[in-house]
């Protein structure tokens, strides 16, 4: 997506990343930053605390974007108003996007009477007094947000990263590398359990002159642990036991990385619709409620195998080795998957919502609403 016209808003930033939250918030809104950058708008964050601040250094390396930290609880907005409000006050923004589960209607609307407000909305928890709000959820519901001044809804407001704009996917005839993306603290250990499953049939293998690439054991394995992974260790010692299997952290051109993968397991949040702009056949599953939608809305989009949630099916892992295994075996039904995802996302999301951030400020009346 291209937009010749340049932007000069100021545009602030509020959100947050850690481990209780992961990193999902955070990911999303540099994808934004980036696009609008690339406009010419100014762009700062706003963090509650040096644990968002430390996170984001490691997203967002060489102080590409001016950070402000509040010193506050994220999740006790309310407490924030006066430091937010002195922020906004001293720095001549037009814009305020805010992304945090831990919003209230008491805050939006204070916040809203300060500066044009945006708000990333994932969880339809109420009713968002907001100038702008996007859900890029397939389906929100019909006219919840009636306190909104204008609403972007749907897969064409996925905000990824410009590197995953213009993918045209490639399915080989055999499956040879997976990855394996399970979030940034992976809780219940879905990488190690699942790895420990894929592998149960090595042994044989090494026997075999020519394994069979439908059988996982053979696969290469390639596994995002990021820093706040809470089993890292125990993955680092399957890496080591396994010339196979290979550990990343803070990867920078994700999309590559995807291209050299024949399938993938991914929790249900951004690095899914990164999946499926890259058009990578993968199964899905859910750690947490804001993930149901997304993973529903694929399974019903595109298809996509949505396996089950972490917190209520022991039987997970298992479920997920054996539609792996099922995908490998079938080349037609992979390039089905792949393109079924790829027509859902087109990575071009976090343009089209930086265009939407660059035509509010705080003297432009809000358009009456509209769904976009």
């Amino acid at each position: 997506m291209k937009d010749p016209s340049p932007c000069t808003r100021h545009i602030l930033i509020r959100t947050d990343g850690n481990p209780e939250i992961a990193t999902g918030h955070l990911r999303r809104c540099l994808s934004i930053a980036e696009a609008l950058s690339e406009r010419g708008a100014g762009v700062e964050f706003a963090l509650a605390d040096q644990v968002s601040a430390g996170l984001f250094a490691s997203f967002a390396p060489n102080g590409l974007y001016p950070v402000h930290v509040l010193d506050t609880d994220y999740r006790k907005p309310g407490e924030e108003l006066k430091a937010l409000g002195a922020l906004l006050s001293g720095g001549d923004y037009d814009v305020l996007l805010v992304d945090s589960y831990f919003v209230t209607p008491d805050y939006l609307t204070a916040l809203k009477a300060m500066v044009k407000t945006a708000y990333l909305d994932d969880l339809c928890a109420f009713d968002y007094p907001a100038d702008l709000v996007i859900n890029y959820d397939p389906d929100p519901p019909a006219d919840f947000y009636t306190k909104a001044g204008r609403l972007l809804a749907g897969y064409r407001y996925t905000p990824l990263r410009r590197q995953f704009q213009g993918i045209r996917p490639r399915i080989r005839d055999q499956v040879e590398n997976v990855l394996l993306s399970t979030g940034g603290t992976d809780d219940p250990d879905i990488a190690g359990r699942l790895m420990r499953e894929l592998l149960k049939g090595e042994r044989m293998q090494v026997q075999e002159k020519n394994p069979l690439r439908s059988n996982p054991a053979s696969w290469n394995y390639h596994i995002l642990a990021g820093p706040m992974n809470r089993h890292r260790s125990g993955l680092e010692r399957l890496a080591q036991d396994h010339p196979n299997v290979q550990l990343y952290e803070n990867v920078s051109r994700m999309a590559d990385l995807m291209a050299e993968c024949d399938l993938a397991v991914s929790a249900a949040g951004t690095t899914l619709y990164e999946l499926c702009a890259a058009g990578l056949p993968t199964v899905s599953y859910t750690l947490a409620d804001n993930q149901l939608a997304s993973a529903r809305g694929m399974e019903s989009s595109a298809s996509l195998p949505w396996a089950g949630d972490a917190r209520s099916d022991p039987r997970l892992p298992t479920k997920i080795a054996g539609i792996l295994t099922e995908l490998a075996q079938d080349k037609q039904k992979r390039q089905e998957l792949s393109a079924a995802m790829h027509a859902c996302v087109d990575g071009n999301g976090a343009a089209r919502i930086a265009q939407e951030l660059c035509r509010m400020d705080r003297n432009h009346k809000v358009p009456a609403r509209r769904k976009i």
